[in-house]
């Protein structure tokens, strides 16, 4: 009898022991690349109370490994390579499945340091840092901004995703926070009408990326869109433009599957979606609709899909296992034109932000339990004291904060989902008014000596391409014409490339700043997804630089036998972070075949140069 018990105790024992290692287990869902080679992020969304990571480090190749004891891993096997960088390749396997060892390899050449490789923890997140700098700074990263902007992230790190490294067993681990967002959908319901043509030809030296994200397919369900992928997704510009009407935004830094690029996604009969490659580093994705403004991008749990959701049908659709409550929040005044709301969850947050003219949208779909009293104890913000809540169905919560049409906002969140971050800028009135001026003053300045010309892309960065034909060459033709005719003026002028090599954005800025520019062009070429588009442009972002683009473009446009497409406040790299007045012009698109031709000329090269020649010239009063 007492053997009996001692062996029934022993078998509970051992259940409950097992009990205990299973709730323990550490699942990682997700890994995303921040700097390229700086910081690698292994997101949980468990709740342990130890990670015991044990490295090694190996040769032939150099490589140096981390085996996370008790962790499973929620995605697939992945392998990642990296050219022009220190990290050569990064792999994430499920090492083992008895025990449960997931294995990170990270393979470098001989100009990587391993000793400045250092591993910490964040909550239940894994953080593998080359540079503590970076870390420091935070681990909030904008996922959200209603600006055009430029590639504010380019640099010289190639960023491509291997084949799928084969799992180490047959039974894939699948934790429930993993499928969340996926779960309402399925490839068997997609429909595809047609595939168009091949617009732009991508390589693997096209892909320079800092935060890379790889959109590799969509699928269609109850006339939503989910986009998938792998790394860090964000938006910029969403914007609805008519005839068709269309919900179109751009996904910065994000290279498109070639399968589905440029495809038509059936939502319904008179509904479509596709996503292109709309720059080597952007990705532009149009919903064609009638009721294209009821559409919203939903950010899923591990920021790595977009679920495009139309209005009334996300309705009764369950995006989420898991409720997660709002641990803190807060509003605060930076200063006077500035507003920031901020919350902490104690769960991945399903969440989605829209702007419209007089209010946002802040939807946080898998959460509950905002209390107004707290909240507004907590205040010393008079906007966001202003704003109100609703019910979401069946378990959320939508904020709604007035703001003006002419707010800017940026929404960040945090690499494991559980902050959010939504900073609110308003600008004040003499502000908006001395940017946007009713007319152009002629500023006669006749002390400028010194003009900058910037050739836009160069070297590995060959910038939009068609037909074997690339931006970087045809910008540094223009812009060694525009060189001639305005020393011949007697300017002293600096070219920031006059070879095809690759120059940084933040080396350009460095380069007009430390030699004293008066004056700064960066000349470009568009391209579009699609080819009907042609024209030009020229981009402005500082007051001081209006007069100088509204003079330029008139008679860049004027000379120009093409479409005057308008004068743009565009937060471009070069534009916004260089002291003087500087603009940049986009002298045709690439991607026009019939404008292609034009741009490849002397003659047409000739004369964009002259015409932006003449223009700096009635800028400063001397035409």
């Amino acid at each position: 009898m007492l053997k009996k018990f001692l062996l029934i105790f022993f078998i509970f024992f051992l259940n409950l022991f097992n009990l205990v290692q299973a709730e323990e287990l550490l699942k990682i869902n997700s890994i995303n690349f921040d700097n390229s080679d700086n910081l690698i992020f292994l997101a949980s969304s468990s709740k342990v109370m130890y990670i015991n990571v044990k490295s090694m480090k190996l040769t032939n190749p150099d490589r140096i490994s981390f085996d996370i004891d008790n962790a499973i891993l929620t995605m697939p096997n992945s392998s990642w390579s990296f050219k022009n960088s220190a990290i050569t390749q990064i792999k994430l396997s499920q090492f083992t499945t008895n025990p449960n060892v997931v294995r990170l390899v990270i393979t470098y050449n001989k100009n990587f340091n391993v000793n400045k490789l250092k591993l910490y923890r964040i909550d239940n997140n894994l953080v593998f840092s080359y540079d503590k700098k970076v870390l420091q700074q935070t681990n909030l990263r904008t996922v959200y901004n209603n600006e055009k902007s430029s590639i504010n992230y380019y640099e010289y790190t190639t960023v491509t995703e291997d084949e799928k490294a084969p799992s180490a067993s047959n039974n894939t681990v699948k934790a429930k926070e993993a499928i969340e967002v996926q779960k309402a959908f399925n490839a068997k319901g997609q429909l595809i009408r047609k595939a168009e043509p091949e617009i732009l030809k991508s390589n693997e030296l096209e892909q320079k990326l800092k935060s890379c994200f790889n959109a590799n397919s969509i699928d269609i369900k109850r006339g939503n869109a989910l986009i998938r992928g792998i790394g860090s997704i964000s938006i910029e510009n969403p914007f609805v433009v008519k005839n068709p009407t269309r919900f179109v935004f751009d996904l910065p830094n994000t290279y498109v599957n070639p399968e589905i690029r440029n495809k038509e996604y059936v939502l319904s009969d008179k509904e479509t979606i596709k996503i292109g490659q709309f720059e080597p580093t952007k990705a532009r994705v149009v919903v064609t609709s009638e009721d294209a403004e009821k559409f919203r991008p939903v950010y899923s749990y591990d920021s790595q899909s977009i679920f495009l959701a139309h209005d009334d049908r996300i309705l009764g659709l369950k995006l989420y296992d898991k409720t997660s409550a709002i641990y803190t929040y807060s509003a605060k005044k930076i200063n006077d034109t500035t507003d920031v709301l901020q919350f902490v969850f104690t769960e991945p947050i399903i969440h989605s932000i829209k702007k419209f003219d007089s209010k946002v949208e802040l939807n946080l779909y898998n959460s509950s339990g905002f209390n107004h009293d707290l909240y507004k104890k907590s205040l010393n913000s008079e906007l966001l004291s202003k704003l109100r809540t609703e019910a979401l169905k069946p378990s959320g919560i939508k904020i709604i904060i007035p703001i003006k049409n002419t707010t800017l906002l940026n929404y960040q969140q945090s690499f494991d989902n559980k902050q959010l971050k939504l900073i609110i800028t308003t600008p004040k009135e003499e502000e908006i008014k001395q940017s946007n001026p009713i007319s152009a003053i002629i500023t006669r300045n006749p002390n400028v000596k010194t003009i900058v010309i910037d050739a836009g892309h160069g070297g590995t960065d060959v910038g939009a391409t068609r037909d074997g034909h690339y931006e970087k060459d045809i910008t540094l033709d223009m812009a060694e014409r525009l060189e001639k005719v305005l020393k011949k003026k007697g300017f002293n002028v600096l070219m920031t490339r006059d070879k095809d090599e690759y120059v940084s954005l933040q080396d350009r800025v460095k380069y007009t700043e430390d030699n004293k520019g008066d004056l700064f062009v960066s000349i470009h070429v568009n391209s579009s997804v699609t080819p009907e588009g042609y024209g030009l442009e020229t981009h402005y972002y500082t007051p001081q630089s209006y007069e100088f683009a509204q003079i330029v473009h008139k008679e860049f446009a004027s000379a120009i036998d093409s479409k005057d497409r308008g004068l743009f406040k565009s937060k471009f790299y070069v534009i916004n972070h260089t002291t003087c007045p500087s603009i940049l012009v986009e002298t045709g698109f690439i991607s026009n075949p019939e404008e292609r031709k034009e741009l490849l000329t002397s003659s047409r090269k000739q004369k964009t140069a002259e015409a932006i020649a003449k223009g700096i010239l009635k800028y400063l009063g001397k035409d």
